[in-house]
Formats: structure tokens, sequence, C-alpha cells
């Protein structure tokens, strides 16, 4: 699992990430408890667990110590190796590190926990509460990015010639659009505001559903999932952003709506998107993850509605096996995935909120495709979670601080379909984290 090329993969993304772009460098020795690397003349040496530790490291059961972060800003966890108390020494002018940044870096990057863990949601995802994450109580703390900030500070030391050219925080809102129309029958309707009542009890909200309903009648522009694109294109806009719409070519299941994505108002919609400069990708349906014909036909479905190729893409409901989705997605031309969080849980599955290149098992190497980890997403903070309004924005608020200082980009999803069903959290949550975050 921890061969040689993980650990050259796992240095290979930390100092890509430290440094802002992609340093070659040679593999020295190898062994059960180093890696020692050439960079620019110099060697480096991480100490790594032996095999059993990292076992035990994946099970959650070996103890950490904790390190104080390159700005001080907290402590972070730490595997220790050894007797020294300092992160790395310098012997005969090799650097030498005396904790292990690598192993607990490679499980998050790979997703090596959720390779290993049979237990699943009703929907077949990896549950959160299995995750290496929750395991060492990581989730809002974007691990491998820390560990990256700190060898940054030692190249700098180390290597003062070197050039360092740190990425700058940004936002990335990102929508998955499920479906375009919420309001496509009389029956179909009423359960759907009979559900939101039941759910919400916020009458408020409900009554104006009810007026979107009338409205829509005449007019399907007026239905709130279709203004909701266009909110959050304006929205978008109007805070100086780039928004990222999935679009879904899925057929009609009991969780696929099976929209037109040849709609004459879709097609409005997509050319509004593309006048702004902002992306269309697709939003593969539930049963693609292990199914590479219907990824065809979906990714073949969306390409055709929208132009060009598809090269950005997000699983429906996050659904995902690391076995299969991630071959599926490159095979059929996806360059950037952006599926990684937990539907359950905010914060830094991967740990990290840069983009990373995921590991491919079966070949013993990266991906060509890249990963743009999901940090937080509207049903998590308002439903698997049940924030309040407050809660909701701190939580945010934590997450943008940890991501600002190590200079990630925040990945967040907004559906369309709660910009008007959940109009207070779009107002008081998503929108002031954007004004607050405003370029």
């Amino acid at each position: 699992m921890r061969t040689e090329n993980a650990l050259k993969y796992t240095i290979d993304t930390i100092l890509e990430i430290a440094l802002g772009y992609k340093i070659e460098f040679s593999i020295v020795e190898i062994s059960e408890t180093n890696i020692e690397i050439k960079v620019r003349g110099k060697n480096i040496n991480f100490s790594i667990c032996g095999t059993e530790d990292f076992n035990k490291l994946l099970s959650g059961d070996l103890k950490l110590s904790d390190i104080s972060a390159f700005d001080d800003y907290y402590k972070i966890p730490i595997l220790k190796i050894g007797k020294e108390n300092i992160l790395y020494h310098t012997e005969n002018e090799k650097i030498i590190f005396n904790f292990d940044i690598l192993s607990l870096s490679f499980i998050l990057l790979s997703g090596l926990d959720e390779l290993v863990s049979a237990e699943r949601d009703e929907h077949d995802r990896f549950l959160y509460k299995n995750s290496i994450a929750k395991k060492y109580n990581t989730i809002k703390i974007p691990l491998v990015d820390e560990y990256a900030m700190l060898i940054r500070i030692i190249l700098k030391k180390e290597y003062p010639d070197l050039e360092i050219k740190p990425r700058q925080f940004s936002i990335t809102p990102t929508h998955d659009i499920d479906d375009i129309y919420r309001f496509t029958g009389t029956v179909k309707s009423i359960k759907s505001i009979l559900s939101q009542l039941l759910r919400s009890k916020n009458i408020k909200e409900v009554i104006i559903a009810v007026k979107f309903f009338f409205q829509s009648l005449s007019d399907q522009r007026r239905d709130p999932y279709f203004k909701g694109i266009e909110t959050l294109l304006k929205d978008s806009e109007a805070n100086g952003l780039k928004s990222i719409f999935f679009f879904m070519g899925a057929n009609p299941s009991a969780f696929d709506a099976g929209q037109n994505i040849r709609d004459k108002n879709l097609k409005a919609i997509l050319n509004q998107i593309k006048d702004a400069h902002m992306i269309a990708g697709v939003h593969p349906g539930f049963y693609t993850y292990k199914d590479r014909n219907t990824l065809k036909m979906e990714i073949e479905r969306v390409k055709e509605a929208i132009g060009h190729p598809i090269v950005h893409s997000r699983q429906h409901y996050l659904r995902f096996d690391r076995q299969q989705t991630f071959d599926n997605l490159q095979a059929e031309g996806v360059e950037v995935d952006y599926t990684m969080g937990f539907a359950e849980e905010e914060g830094f599955k991967c740990g990290t909120s840069h983009e990373f290149h995921p590991y491919d098992f079966t070949n013993d190497m990266p991906y060509k495709l890249k990963e743009k980890p999901l940090i937080a997403m509207d049903v998590t903070l308002s439903s698997y979670k049940n924030y309040s309004v407050a809660e909701a924005k701190q939580s945010l608020d934590l997450l943008s601080q940890r991501i600002r200082r190590t200079g990630g980009d925040f990945i967040i999803l907004w559906h369309n379909a709660y910009v008007y069903r959940e109009m207070g959290f779009y107002k008081n949550v998503y929108l002031e984290f954007l004004n607050k975050n405003r370029k």
C-alpha cells in the first residue's frame, strides 16, 4: 500500500503545495523507516513509520503528537519518530525530518481509508465516522497543507535561492443542477410543497413556493429552480467570482430527475454562463459511479447541449467508488473532479484545499486528472448538521480562515434548488460568505 511510488507521489504533492510549482527530485535511498531524496544538489531525508505502525495509523490506533503550525495559529497532529522533539535537523548539509509527515498525508490524499473500509451508507458512500479524519479529529484541519507550509519555511531557510510562488486564497462557487424545474405537474408540485411544509415548517417560505408555482404555470422561467440558476450566476458575477455549474444528463429514476438537457430555457442559461466566462460541467447521475457506459452516455448528452468537451465533473449524491469512478471519469475525458467531500460533515476530507492528482492504486501511480476537493455544501450545513444560521456562518468562517492561511481554494457547493427553498440560509449564510470574501 505504501510503495516507493506512493511515497514519491506524496512528497511530490506536498512540495508542489509548498513551492507553488512542481519541482524535480530523485530518490537516493529508501528503507522501511525513511526515504531520502535529492533536490537541487541537497539531500532531504524523510522519516516514516514502519509497516506495523502504518497499519495502526490507518486503523486509528496509533497515538499522535502535536506540533505548532507554521504561524503558531494552532497545534496540528503529527506522527513522532524517535526521541527528537524538533521537526528537523541538519547533518552535513542534509535535512533530516524527525517526524513522519508522509504516512498520514498519503492516507488522506489517496483515500486509502476509504478503499479499505467495507461499511457504506444507504447510498453506498464511505462514511465520515470511518475516516482517518474522524479518527484523528483532523476534518477541520487542512493537514497536508499545514505540513507543506512547515516545509516551505524550512526550504526558505535551507535553500535561500529557491523560488517560492505561493498560491493565493480563492473561492470557487459550484452548483449541482439536480433539476431545472421544481413544478412540472400539479400532483408533483403539491407533493413538493407539502413536503417542504412538513420538513421546514417555515410558513413564509411555503407561501413563497405557492406563489412560484402559480407564476410558473404561465412561464417556466419563473420556476424557483430555474430562477435559482440565474440568481447563482448573478450573485457570483456581483462578487467577482466564477461559478461552475454541473448539469445532469441522466434518465429519470428514483434518484435522478431526468431533466431535459435540450430544454430551450436551459439553452439560454448555458449561453449566459458562457458569456460570463463561467464553466459548465457534467453532474453524472446516481448510477454512473460504477457504470462507464452510463457515464459515457450522460457525458455525451451534456456535451451536446453545452457545445464543447466536458472536462469538469462532480458525481450526483457524491457517490463514488475509489476503484472505478476515477478510472471511468479519466477514460471519458474528464480532467477535474470536484466530488471528494463528505455529505454529512464539512471540512477537509483529503487533508487539503489545493488541487491535486488522486492516486491510482491498481497501477501504483497518480491519475492524470485532478481533484479539487469539496469543502462545504449547503445541505451539509442545513440538513445533516442542522446548523442555525449563526452556526453555519461560524463553520464557514473557520474553514475559510484555515484555507486563506495556506493559500488554498474554498470549493463550496450551493444547489439551485436551495436558493428559493431555503432563502434565509442562502442570503444570510451563502451570500454573506461571498460578500465577506469578495474580490
